[in-house]
């Protein structure tokens, strides 16, 4: 691949046409949940270290957390977070079509709605009863959540 098409390609995935004033809406809500949803993913991931440690033993260095985050079988519920964040943040960067909005819109309801992905929730609902942060996080981020719709 040539260096043109590399940057075609390259200005393809991260720009975006001018947005009209509903588009532009769009666009700031979506960065407005990423604003609130990262704060929250880490806060979430602290607490799942906490716990970690207290089942496990400590986690000190910060490579071996990332190492537990990917590859460790107890922080897995956390992926599909990590996975939303990324394409909220990509989505928010570039054109998008109203169905992504939507599929993003669904995938936040089944984390963070009134009735939670039963294996998520599993995990997410005791701390959020004992972490403020948590409960802090994820009220903003319902609120944003509700913009977006």
């Amino acid at each position: 691949m040539n260096y043109n098409d590399q940057k075609a390609k390259f200005f393809a995935r991260t720009m975006h046409t001018p947005d009209d004033e509903a588009r532009a809406a769009v666009r700031s809500t979506l960065r407005e949940v990423s604003k609130h949803l990262m704060p929250l993913h880490r806060a979430l991931i602290d607490a799942a270290k906490d716990d970690y440690a207290f089942a496990y033993g400590p986690v000190d260095q910060p490579t071996r957390l990332l190492g537990l985050l990917n590859e460790d079988p107890f922080f897995a519920w956390l992926k599909p977070i990590t996975s939303l964040i990324v394409d909220i943040d990509e989505m928010s960067r570039r054109d998008f079509e109203t169905s992504e909005v939507k599929a993003v819109s669904e995938r936040l309801e089944k984390f963070f709605g009134p009735s939670p992905d039963p294996e998520f929730a599993k995990q997410y609902v005791p701390i959020l009863q004992k972490s403020v942060d948590v409960a802090v996080g994820h009220a903003a981020l319902r609120n944003a959540i509700a913009r977006l719709r």
